[in-house]
């Protein structure tokens, strides 16, 4: 399997030890670890990608917002 990610990801187990990491993503790292590991890890990507398309479109409103002020 290819490896997109940089170098400097910190570990699953160095997230969940992480107190500055936000107890939404260590709820979903428990949760994902249960699981089959592909479903979880396609799963994880369609939310990322769901979740990428909703945050650049409230970007491109703020941005078109700020332009016509």
């Amino acid at each position: 399997m290819k490896n997109d990610l940089p170098d400097d990801l910190p570990s699953i187990e160095e997230v969940l030890r992480d107190p500055a990491a936000s107890l939404w993503l260590r709820n979903a790292l428990c949760a994902a670890l249960v699981r089959d590991p592909v479903d979880a890890a396609n799963d994880a990507e369609v939310l990322a990608r769901l979740l990428d398309r909703r945050c650049r479109s409230i970007l491109g409103q703020f941005d078109e917002d700020r332009r016509s002020s």
